[in-house]
């Protein structure tokens, strides 16, 4: 996270206004936090300077923002969770940028009047080095702290854990920019953690596992009840990771604020050789920022009016705020800018897209719909690292660890929060949570789906059937499949039903749980076939992604089918190719069949295909290749000069060229200094310089 320096005092006389739905000079979201000792609270819940900060911010019509908590009960908050009984859990990071003597916390916050604010502060767990983030797990917390990811539970219920595990050890400690944080429940009952990948040479694995795997380090998933279930995603995030309603993985860094995780490894991991240059597809149409403070001091490597610090992405699922807002929208902290960024998210083919609205805020959506802001106030927010030493010489990195805020963004008319006086979501009955899977807030649906999943009672089963057909809910509907397969209970009939569903998000999901369940049932696949001519395009990948694992003729017959009606969709392409590479041949013998010389496309694929070949045959495959490529002469300028740049780029990526290859470098030659094409000349000087001019491989 590249950041900025500011100085508070400055900012605070040179406010201007905001020409969007909320911002403040101070703001600085949810990025690192540091924290000091606990103080007595005798007087009022907030400070002074926060009560007058509030006054600075400035809401479109129909907003709201009041104060939740402040100092002096909280310091340089990170994160925050609100857990099935409406306890706040807050994430303090003290120790950044160079104390490591294990001064972060996590403190429960509570409201001890119910008039919604917090009043009392008590520590839950001490001692932690640079917690990140924490998620709500059985009867206690996940808490990403590096090297470790722990868990931890109260069983005495006095405010403080008395249990603290390691699930998950190795994460690097090194980089700040890099951390591990913001565990997520998924959909599909994953825990998610967003991180960058860190080659440091060591593997993320279960803390009891001693057999030596593992997963290098990056953005990954696991489940803690089966040490089987760790897997390293294709795409990494840096700083928060989120999901839209229908499970798609929404990913951010410091210049990019919001991009979508679209091939996952699983699939990817199929064919280890297909090269592919990116897994993640930048949703935005914009970069620009509109900063509201005059005249910032900045440390950092771009300009001033674009996204260089963009962190704490989510997706807004609350129900609750006007209905302009109440769609797919998602929210992310600029904090150099001292702004939040919302965009719209919009599909885009088989890929979403992202259409920006204004500066708003949000880290955490809460059980009443409303968008709960982190904001740690801390004058110096970036790493020393990226900064002069002259400036470093002249200012005290750890000014401002004595304040912190949580805000509550709502609607003008909305009540006051009743979770802080307690909630009984923990307490109800097995058919009572069932009916939350259809509520309109996310955090009363996936609360209610994580403790159905861990209770995990057959007598759920029939409400959840129910719930799983009820025509009234596509969310309620959606949630229970997820719920059932989490279970062990999901039938592949309810999967075939779920093929017909009339919402496009509900048959990609069925296609998902498909698959699972592949080995057990013929059957699914029968309806996977029946899907081919879906119209949406999301669908439509997910299905040839999921096609790949069916080893048969039908499946390859409509995997090809969907490659050729969809072949100008790259994602479409390398789902299509990330099946096996023993198909590639015949693949790409159909494709120069059936070549169309203006549709871009067909080059792209053809240099896909031949990628995979050149990276993984031997000589007596790719030898006629060649030959193919540059028999033509100077007419050779269709799918020649692809075919030869992807055979190139495969051989690029071999740890020596296969044997046999040398037959081919006379032909190269001629065709790099006779008739051939401008473009196949070029093709064939690059072979050239991989394969070498000479036996000894010199150039």
């Amino acid at each position: 996270m590249k950041k900025r320096i500011s100085d508070i005092q400055k900012l605070r006389s040179k406010q201007t206004e905001l020409t969007g739905i909320l911002g403040c000079p101070f703001l600085i979201g949810l990025l690192f936090c540091f924290v000091v000792s606990c103080q007595h609270i005798n007087i009022s819940p907030f400070s002074p300077s926060a009560v007058h900060d509030l006054s600075t911010f400035r809401l479109m019509d129909g907003f709201k923002m009041e104060l939740v908590a402040s100092e002096p009960i909280v310091f340089d908050p990170v994160d925050m969770m609100i857990d099935e009984y409406g306890r706040l859990y807050v994430v303090e990071m003290a120790g950044v940028p160079f104390n490591k003597s294990g001064i972060g916390k996590i403190v429960l916050l509570s409201d001890t009047n119910g008039d919604g604010k917090m009043d009392k502060r008590t520590v839950f767990a001490d001692s932690l080095i640079l917690p990140s983030g924490v998620m709500r797990w059985k009867k206690g917390i996940m808490v990403t702290d590096p090297p470790n990811v722990y868990y931890l539970e109260d069983t005495d219920n006095d405010g403080k854990a008395d249990i603290r595990q390691v699930v998950l050890t190795g994460f690097d400690t090194t980089n700040l920019e890099a951390n591990v944080n913001n565990p997520e429940y998924g959909l599909d009952n994953w825990i998610y953690l967003g991180a960058l990948p860190i080659r440091n040479g060591g593997k993320i694995h279960f803390a009891d596992d001693t057999s030596g795997n593992g997963v290098l380090e990056g953005t990954l998933r696991f489940r803690p009840e089966d040490h089987n279930k760790l897997e390293l995603l294709s795409g990494h995030t840096q700083f928060g990771l989120s999901f839209d309603q229908w499970g798609h993985i929404l990913m951010v860094n410091n210049s990019n604020h919001i991009f979508e995780n679209v091939i996952p490894a699983r699939y990817l991991e199929r064919n280890p050789d297909m090269i592919v240059p990116a897994t993640t597809e930048t949703m935005a149409d914009h970069n620009k920022v509109f900063p509201i403070t005059i005249n910032p001091e900045y440390q950092m490597l771009t300009n001033i009016g674009v996204f260089t610090s963009a962190c704490g992405l989510v997706s807004y699922e609350g129900g609750a705020f006007p209905k302009q807002y109440n769609q797919d929208i998602t929210f992310v902290c600029e904090p150099a800018s001292n702004i939040v960024h919302a965009d719209y998210i919009l599909p885009n083919n088989s890929t979403l897209k992202a259409k920006s609205v204004s500066r708003m805020v949000n880290l955490y959506v809460g059980p009443d719909g409303s968008l709960y802001v982190i904001d740690f106030y801390r004058q110096v927010i970036e790493g020393p690292e990226f900064m002069a030493k002259e400036v470093l010489d002249t200012i005290d990195l750890y000014n401002g660890t004595h304040k912190g805020r949580i805000y509550r963004i709502s609607k003008k008319d909305a009540p006051p929060p009743s979770w802080t006086s307690g909630l009984h979501l923990g307490d109800l009955n097995g058919e009572e949570l069932v009916k939350k899977l259809g509520d309109n807030n996310i955090w009363w649906r996936i609360n209610a789906q994580r403790l159905l999943v861990d209770r995990n009672d057959a007598a759920n089963v029939p409400a959840l059937m129910k719930m799983a057909e009820n025509n009234q809910t596509a969310l309620g509907r959606l949630h229970a499949l997820w719920t059932l397969e989490g279970m062990g209970k999901l039938s592949a009939d309810f999967i075939k039903k779920a093929f017909k569903d009339t919402i496009a998000g509900i048959r990609e999901n069925a296609i998902r749980l498909a698959e699972l369940h592949l080995s057990g049932d013929a059957s699914l696949a029968d309806g996977l076939y029946k899907m081919q001519d879906d119209p949406d395009a999301k669908v439509r990948l997910q299905l040839l992604l999921t096609l790949g694992y069916l080893q048969t003729k039908e499946a390859d017959d409509i995997r090809q089918q969907l490659l050729f009606r969809n072949i100008e969709d790259g994602w479409m392409q390398i789902a299509a190719l990330s099946a096996r590479s023993s198909e590639a041949l015949s693949l790409l013998e159909s494709v120069m069949k059936n070549y169309e010389k203006e549709n871009k496309a067909y080059a792209s694929l053809v240099k896909r295909l031949s990628a995979i070949i050149g990276k993984s045959q031997s000589y007596s495959v790719i030898g006629p290749l060649i030959q193919k490529a540059i028999g033509g002469g100077v007419t050779a300028d269709q799918w020649q000069s692809p075919l030869l740049e992807g055979l190139t780029q495969g051989l690029a990526g071999r740890t020596f060229v296969p044997p046999g290859i040398e037959r081919s470098r006379n032909a190269l030659m001629q065709a790099c200094l006779g008739d051939s094409s401008v473009a196949l000349q070029r093709a064939s000087l690059q072979m050239l310089r991989v394969i070498g001019l000479s036996n000894d491989g010199q150039t």
